[in-house]
């Protein structure tokens, strides 16, 4: 053989030895090679649609009775900012908040457009936008209630603490008091069931969001009460983006920080929310200068 043909044949080998360990292209119909996966970035702006999944959270997202139409703080938000990024939403699915986290990791919507607790739990399946603003979580209970003086006394089997499955509150709860009993309720069922388990007994506590409860001691007054008037935890809240999409999670971020800067969130809140206790807003990314320093022309 001489040494042309001995460097074919090694060439030959070298190329059917990279062919058998490499693996082989995904073909189309058409023979064209297939595309990788495509981006939640690329499909929100290739369609102009941004699709939403959400669950009910009353101011926050919530549906008029009379006529069918989604409302709410995350609502308004979230319009005017796909608005001002050129797309539409469409409110894709209403989920529970046990199961709104996997919709959005298996695709079925591109964002989670009610706002949610960055809870670590979370972040092992999805992410999530700049925090909007801040929830304070209270104890509340009876009316007459005056066994609990400090947080320590709840935890205590003794003592029953309603909520709902798979829910933010429900999981702080059993990191806080994991000695207490949890009378778990079902994903959708409605926030007045939790305060109803405890005016009726059922319940000694739970742990619920300001505006949830201003919203039921309204309509129910004498009632419940907050228990301790120091918030167990306060929660920031966002937007949930699939993992991994930094770029679709960049271009939404910037969106909301726009609204933030220029007090769109502020008058969202004030519109949905008067009492400053509802929602804590989130501090100013800058200092002004000491004010004795005067604004003139150069």
């Amino acid at each position: 053989m001489t040494q042309k043909a001995l460097w074919l044949s090694l060439v030959v080998i070298v190329t059917v030895g990279l062919l058998a360990i490499l693996p082989s292209p995904n073909f189309s119909a058409k023979g064209t090679a297939g595309s990788q996966k495509q981006t939640t970035f690329t499909r929100v702006m290739n369609s102009g649609t941004l699709r939403c999944g959400y669950a009910v959270w009353h101011p926050v997202l919530y549906k008029d009775m009379q006529t069918g139409e989604i409302k709410g703080i995350a609502h308004d938000i979230i319009e005017t900012a796909a608005h001002n990024l050129g797309l539409r939403v469409q409110w894709t699915e209403e989920a529970g908040w046990d199961s709104i986290v996997e919709g959005l990791s298996t695709g079925r919507y591109d964002a989670i457009c009610t706002t949610i607790g960055p809870l670590a739990s979370r972040a092992r399946a999805i992410d999530f936008s700049t925090p909007l603003f801040y929830t304070p979580v209270y104890m509340i209970g009876r009316a007459d209630e005056t066994r609990f003086h400090t947080f320590e006394d709840f935890n205590d089997p003794a003592y029953t603490v309603s909520a709902l499955d798979g829910e933010g509150f429900s999981i702080l709860i059993s990191k806080k008091f994991p000695k207490v009993a949890i009378r778990s309720l079902p994903q959708m069922t409605a926030w007045a069931s939790i305060f109803q388990d405890i005016v009726a007994g059922k319940a000694d506590a739970a742990g619920v969001d300001y505006a949830t409860f201003e919203s039921y001691n309204k309509k129910n007054p004498g009632k419940i009460k907050i228990l301790i008037d120091k918030p167990i935890q306060v929660f920031s809240v966002a937007f949930g983006v699939p993992q991994g999409e930094i770029v679709f999670k960049h271009m939404l971020d910037v969106a909301l920080d726009d609204l933030l800067l220029d007090g769109t969130v502020d008058r969202v809140l004030r519109k949905y929310t008067p009492s400053p206790l509802t929602f804590l807003r989130r501090a100013e990314p800058y200092v002004l200068p000491d004010s004795s320093i005067k604004v003139s022309a150069p």
